[in-house]
C-alpha cells in the first residue's frame, strides 16, 4: 500500500513538473526582415491552361446521352435512357432537348408489395417516356488540379425545364428544375450530372379492390390523378462539337 502511494505521489510531482515546464512564458523576437512579406501562388507546369479557359462552350451544339435514376418513384421502374441536345448561345446560357425512355416493368418495392399482399401494379397506368425543353444557366467554370500537369475543367449551372411526361394512356404537362455539373476531362467530352425535381399531375397508382388476381382489371380512367415530385439524378456523357 505505502509503496502504491509512492508511484502515485512521484506522477502527480513529475505532472506538475511537465504542466510548468510546457507553458513557461517565453518571448521570442524576431527581426521585420526575416519575417513574410508576400503571399506565393502555387507554380504549375502549364500556367496558360490555368489562367486561359480551355473549353469554349460559346456558338456550339452539345450532345448527351446518359442513364435516369427516378430516387422517389415507389411503384414505376426507376430506371431511363435518354438523350439530349443543347446549343450555348454563350458561355452563360445553353438551350437544349431532353427526351427519355422509361425502363418496362415495376420497382422493387413495388413487387415486395406484390409478394407480401398479392398487389398487382402492372394493372396501373405507368410513364414511358419524357420531353423536356431545357435551359442552362452556367453559374460558374472552374478548373482542378490533382497533379501540377492536369487540369480538369467544371461548370456549374442551374436547369429549367418544360415539357410533357407520357403515360402509357395520357400526357402530363411537366416542369422541372435542379442543379448540374460537368466535368471536362478532354475539350470536347464530359461527364455530366443533373439533379432534377419534377412537377406534373399523374395517375395514382393505389386503387382499392382492383390490384389483386381474382378482382377485375381497373380501367386506366378508374385511377384517380394528383400533383406528383420526382427527384431525378441523370449520369451521363457529354460530347461538344
Amino acid at each position: 500500500m505505502l509503496k502504491n502511494g509512492f508511484k502515485a505521489a512521484l506522477i502527480i510531482v513529475l505532472a506538475l513538473m511537465l504542466h510548468k515546464a510546457a507553458f513557461a512564458a517565453e518571448v521570442v523576437n524576431l527581426p521585420t526582415e526575416e519575417l513574410a512579406q508576400e503571399s506565393v501562388l502555387p507554380v504549375f507546369d502549364k500556367p496558360v491552361s490555368v489562367k486561359n479557359r480551355n473549353v469554349v462552350t460559346q456558338g456550339r451544339f452539345e450532345i448527351d446521352g446518359f442513364y435516369g435514376y427516378a430516387m422517389t418513384e415507389p411503384i414505376a421502374n426507376v430506371s431511363k435512357l435518354g438523350l439530349g441536345l443543347y446549343y450555348n448561345s454563350s458561355e452563360n446560357h445553353a438551350w437544349g432537348l431532353i427526351v427519355a425512355k422509361n425502363f418496362a416493368g415495376l420497382s422493387s418495392y413495388a413487387d415486395q408489395l406484390n409478394q407480401q399482399f398479392q398487389l398487382d401494379f402492372n394493372r396501373a397506368p405507368a410513364p414511358e417516356m419524357t420531353i423536356m425543353g431545357d435551359y442552362n444557366l452556367k453559374a460558374f467554370y472552374g478548373k482542378m488540379s490533382l497533379t501540377k500537369s492536369i487540369v480538369f475543367n467544371t461548370q456549374l449551372y442551374g436547369s429549367l425545364s418544360a415539357g410533357a411526361v407520357k403515360y402509357v394512356h395520357k400526357t402530363y404537362p411537366a416542369v422541372a428544375f435542379g442543379i448540374g455539373q460537368k466535368f471536362y476531362f478532354t475539350k470536347q467530352w464530359a461527364f455530366r450530372f443533373d439533379l432534377r425535381l419534377y412537377a406534373h399531375q399523374a395517375p395514382i397508382p393505389f386503387l382499392n379492390g382492383k390490384l389483386k388476381p381474382n378482382q377485375p382489371v381497373p380501367d386506366y380512367g378508374d385511377f384517380q390523378e394528383r400533383v406528383t415530385y420526382t427527384t431525378n439524378l441523370d449520369v451521363g456523357l457529354s460530347y461538344l462539337f
